[in-house]
């Protein structure tokens, strides 16, 4: 149970998710609304062509929690989490922030255990699908095989000991967040999940794993692509030669 009053902020790219949005805004806010916390969402909007971003401004012109940042286009994921977390800090200064897909795949009920890791005094928590108790719903054998090979990669060659390096689903502290914009990260796409957990490790701060169970998008079209698995690959044979100071 949450009894510290903390201000929560929710980070949610988007592009071409009108689908989900609105739905997703209401479980968020549902799934905290029982807590002692103050919660916003920020929306990150890279332009979407199917009204994303003029759904959303119309609901914040009814909800001032719901905040809308609109792009010039689809410049990446992890740029748009970068651009979300620097709005945020300046404009409404949280104390913990919170990374989730806009698909629905990250479960709104696990918002509060996620929350509750960074007020234990964790600075990095992630939603995992393997550790105990986590697991993934809706996934081909082969999108599966990539998934744990993609983290196999990142352990082996990074030396991360967390078991989902990959995982998107994640808390941040006030800290953890400063000390990430005082870097540049070369990762503009999903390698940002990878890049930033290096940068959290390298640092020393502390990391922990909760279990989720993984949900495959229902509406909408997935967004990895091939480009996406060479950056990932790329960024690995890199950040495996960085001497980190």
């Amino acid at each position: 149970m949450m009894v510290a009053m903390a201000r929560i902020v929710i980070l949610v790219p988007t592009y071409n998710e009108r689908d989900n949005i609105s739905l997703l805004l209401d479980e968020v806010f549902k799934n905290l609304s029982n807590r002692n916390h103050d919660s916003h969402i920020v929306v990150i909007d890279d332009s979407s062509p199917d009204g994303t971003g003029d759904l959303v401004k119309k609901i914040t012109e009814t909800n001032d929690h719901v905040h809308l940042l609109s792009r010039a286009g689809k410049l990446g994921l992890g740029s748009a989490y970068i651009d979300g977390l620097r709005w945020s800090l300046s404009n409404l200064s949280p104390d913990i922030f919170i990374q989730m897909d806009a698909d629905l795949s990250h479960p709104p009920s696990y918002l509060p255990n996620l929350a509750e890791g960074v007020l234990e005094g964790y600075d990095v928590i992630i939603g995992s699908r393997y550790v105990k108790g986590g697991g993934s719903t809706s996934w081909s054998w082969y999108r599966r095989i990539i998934s744990h090979g993609a983290n196999l990669l990142v352990r082996l060659m990074l030396g991360i000991k967390e078991e989902d390096a990959t995982s998107g689903f994640r808390a941040l502290s006030k800290r953890a967040v400063k000390f990430l914009l005082k870097f540049t990260l070369s990762s503009r796409g999903y390698s940002y999940q990878i890049e930033s957990l290096f940068l959290y490790s390298k640092l020393g701060l502390p990391i922990k794993e909760v279990p989720i169970i993984f949900h495959g998008r229902k509406k909408g079209r997935a967004k990895l692509s091939i480009s996406e698995i060479l950056s990932f690959a790329f960024l690995l044979i890199r950040l495996r030669t960085i001497k980190f100071k």
